[in-house]
C-alpha cells in the first residue's frame, strides 16, 4: 500500500532546523540590550537541562545510576544547607560577602530545604523525621539553578527589574532549547501508521457524558456517526447526567443508529457518568468525547491506529483546536491552544508522558483504563487526574494528530469560571500526586513533565506578579521606557515561538497579533486566577463548578419547554 503524503507537521521538519537557529539568535541577541550574564546564564541553565533530558531518554540506566540514588530527607536537607554555606564562605574568600549576599545564602539554605517540606504538607518537623529518601534529581536542579542566580546577580538580591528579566529569560531559553528540540525530536520519531489496520479494526467505545448539552450533543454524535473509522466496530454511548434541558431527547433521536445507546442517570459529575458508560461498554479501545466537542473525520481512526501500533501505550491524547477564535477572548485563548497546550503536549509526546489526555478526545487501552480503577472523584479535574495513574502504572500517554474542535468561552466571566476550576483541579491533581516528585522509577514524569506544570502552575505566576509589579514601579518612578523596552524584546521572541508553533499545527497565522497580551494582559488574568484559587484552597472554600454560557445556548434558568427527563437507566 503506498505510504499516506506527509502531513503539515511532518513537512515542517524540513524548516524547524532553520527556525530553531532563528530563534537562538534572537535570544542571543538579547545581549545587546540587557548584560550578557543575564542572557547566558539562563540560555545555558536551559541547554544543560535539554542535553541531561535527551540523555536519559537515550541511556536510562546510566542516568539513573547518576541521578536516581536517593537521600534521607535529613540529609537532603542538610546538603541543600550546607550547599548554601559553601557558597558563602566562596563570597567571603572572595571578599563579597555583605549584608545582601548573606540573606542570599540564608534564604538558599530556607527555600531548598522547604520544598521537600512541602511535599508534607509543609510539616517541616515530619519532613525531619521520616525515613523517606528523596533522589539527588531534584537537588541537581535545583542547584543548578541556584549557581545560575549566583553567577548572573553575585550573590546579591535583584531588583525587581532584574528579577522579572531573568525570569523571563528562562522562560524562553526553555521553550527553545528544551521545548521545541523535544517537539522536533517527537516529530521526526513518529512512525508512518497503516491506518488501514489490516485485519478488522480494534473494536471502539465511544462515551459521551452530557449534562445540558442540548444544541450540541446532536452535533457531537453526528461528528462520531460520520467518523471514517469502520462502522461495524464502533459503538456510542451517550450518559445524559441529570441534565434540566433538552439534552436527553437530541441524543435519543439517534437511537435508530444501531451503534448509538442513550442513557439517562441522576445528576453524579462527570467521572460518575464515565464509570456508568465503561461499565455498560464492550469496546477493546474506550474513546472519550465531551459532548460539545466535535471530532475531524479522521480523528479517530487516526488516534486508534496510534494505540493499536504500540503496546506500551495506554492512551493517546487527541489535539484540540477552538472553533471559535473570533474576537480577543477567543484569539488569546486560540493562541493559547496552539503555543502552550498542543506544543507542549507534543514535547512531552517525546517522552511517552503527556500529562492530560483532555475530555474532548481522548482513546485509551481499556486493560489501562480499568487497570487504575477508572475515573476518581477525588479532583475536579477527573482527566488530568486519570492520566497521571496511567503514567504512575507504566503505561506511555502520547498526542495523536487526531482533531477535535471545541467550543472556548466567549465572554471574561466565563473564561474566569473556566479557569478557576482547572487551577483548583490541577492544584488538587499535582498535591495528590506529589509523590512523583520523589520516586524516580516513574522515570521523565519524574524528571521533567511533572516539575515543569508544577513550576509552570506555581512559579511562572510568581514571574508574572514580578513583571507586573515592575510594570507598575517603572510607571512611578518613571523608568518605563527601560521596561518598555525589555517587554517589546520579549514579545518580538515570543512571536517567533509562536510562529513556530503556528508552523507546526498549520493554524491560522492572524493569531500572531495575540502574542502581546500574552506578555501583558492575558498573562496577568491567568496569574490573577492562579492567585485566587490558592486563595480559596488555603481558606477552606468549597467552590461549585458552574456551566459557561455557550453560543448555541439561549440564557435561562428553567428547563426547556416540552422536554420530560426519562427515568435512571
Amino acid at each position: 500500500m503506498a505510504a499516506a503524503p506527509p502531513d503539515r507537521a511532518a513537512r515542517w521538519t524540513g524548516r524547524a532546523p532553520v527556525q530553531l537557529l532563528l530563534l537562538l539568535v534572537a535570544v542571543l541577541a538579547g545581549t545587546l540590550l540587557f548584560p550578557a550574564r543575564l542572557v547566558l546564564a539562563p540560555l545555558g541553565f536551559a541547554l544543560v537541562l535539554s542535553a541531561l533530558l535527551f540523555a536519559a531518554e537515550r541511556w536510562p540506566r546510566g542516568f539513573d545510576r547518576l541521578f536516581a540514588a536517593s537521600l534521607p530527607v535529613p540529609v537532603w536537607a542538610a546538603a541543600a544547607a550546607l550547599l548554601a554555606l559553601a557558597f558563602s564562605g566562596a563570597l567571603t574568600v572572595a571578599e563579597r560577602l555583605t549584608a545582601e549576599t548573606a540573606a542570599f545564602a540564608l534564604l538558599t539554605s530556607l527555600c531548598l530545604p522547604w520544598l521537600v517540606a512541602l511535599a508534607f504538607d509543609g510539616n517541616a518537623r515530619r519532613a525531619a523525621s521520616t525515613r523517606l529518601r528523596v533522589p539527588t534529581w531534584p537537588l541537581s536542579v535545583l542547584s543548578l539553578l541556584g549557581l545560575t542566580g549566583a553567577f548572573v546577580f553575585g550573590g546579591r538580591l535583584p531588583s525587581a527589574f532584574e528579577a522579572a528579566v531573568f525570569a523571563g529569560f528562562l522562560v524562553v531559553s526553555c521553550i527553545v532549547a528544551v521545548v521545541v528540540p523535544l517537539t522536533l525530536a517527537q516529530v521526526r520519531g513518529r512512525p508512518e501508521l497503516d491506518e488501514t489496520f489490516g485485519g478488522d479494526a480494534p473494536f471502539v467505545s465511544v462515551l459521551v457524558p452530557a449534562y445540558n448539552e442540548s444544541d450540541y450533543v446532536g452535533a457531537c454524535v453526528e461528528s462520531i456517526l460520520a467518523s471514517d473509522y469502520p462502522t461495524d466496530r464502533m459503538e456510542v454511548l451517550v450518559v445524559d447526567d441529570g441534565s434540566t434541558d433538552g439534552t436527553y431527547a437530541e441524543a435519543a433521536a439517534y437511537r435508530d443508529d444501531d451503534r448509538v445507546s442513550v442513557y439517562h442517570r441522576a445528576n453524579g459529575g462527570k467521572h460518575a457518568a464515565l464509570n456508568f458508560a465503561l461499565s455498560c461498554s464492550r469496546g477493546e479501545f474506550v474513546v472519550t468525547v465531551d459532548a460539545d466537542s466535535v471530532l475531524d473525520a479522521g480523528a479517530l481512526r487516526t488516534a486508534a491506529a496510534k494505540l493499536d501500533a504500540n503496546p506500551e501505550l495506554g492512551a493517546v491524547a487527541g489535539t484540540v483546536v477552538i472553533d471559535n477564535p473570533e474576537g480577543v477572548v477567543g484569539g488569546v485563548q486560540a493562541l493559547e491552544y496552539v503555543l502552550g497546550i498542543n506544543t507542549l503536549r507534543r514535547a512531552f509526546s517525546h517522552l511517552g508522558s503527556v500529562m492530560v489526555v483532555p475530555g474532548c478526545l481522548g482513546v485509551f487501552r481499556r486493560e489501562a483504563l480499568v487497570g487504575v480503577g477508572g475515573y476518581d472523584p477525588d479532583t475536579v479535574t477527573e482527566d488530568f487526574d486519570l492520566t497521571l495513574s496511567l503514567l504512575k502504572a507504566g503505561w506511555r500517554v502520547e498526542l495523536s494528530e487526531g482533531v477535535v474542535y471545541t467550543e472556548a468561552p466567549f465572554s471574561v466571566s466565563d473564561l474566569l469560571h473556566q479557569r478557576l476550576r482547572w487551577t483548583r483541579g490541577n492544584v488538587q491533581t499535582l498535591c495528590k500526586h506529589r509523590d512523583v516528585l520523589w520516586t524516580p522509577a516513574y522515570g521523565s514524569l519524574h524528571r521533567f513533565t511533572f516539575p515543569l506544570w508544577a513550576c509552570s502552575l506555581l512559579l511562572v505566576p510568581l514571574a508574572g506578579a514580578l513583571v507586573t509589579a515592575t510594570l507598575v514601579g517603572a510607571a512611578l518612578h518613571g523608568t518605563l521606557p527601560a521596561v518598555a523596552l525589555a517587554t517589546g524584546y520579549f514579545v518580538v521572541v515570543l512571536s517567533l515561538v509562536a510562529a513556530t508553533a503556528l508552523d507546526v499545527s498549520g493554524s491560522d497565522w492572524r493569531l500572531l497579533a495575540y502574542v502581546p497580551l500574552h506578555v501583558v494582559g492575558y498573562r496577568q488574568f491567568l496569574d490573577f486566577v492562579v492567585f485566587r484559587t490558592l486563595v480559596g484552597l488555603l481558606r477552606g472554600s468549597t467552590e461549585r463548578w458552574e456551566s459557561v454560557a455557550r453560543a448555541r445556548q439561549e440564557p435561562s434558568d428553567a428547563p426547556s419547554a416540552g422536554v420530560r427527563a426519562p427515568a435512571d437507566d
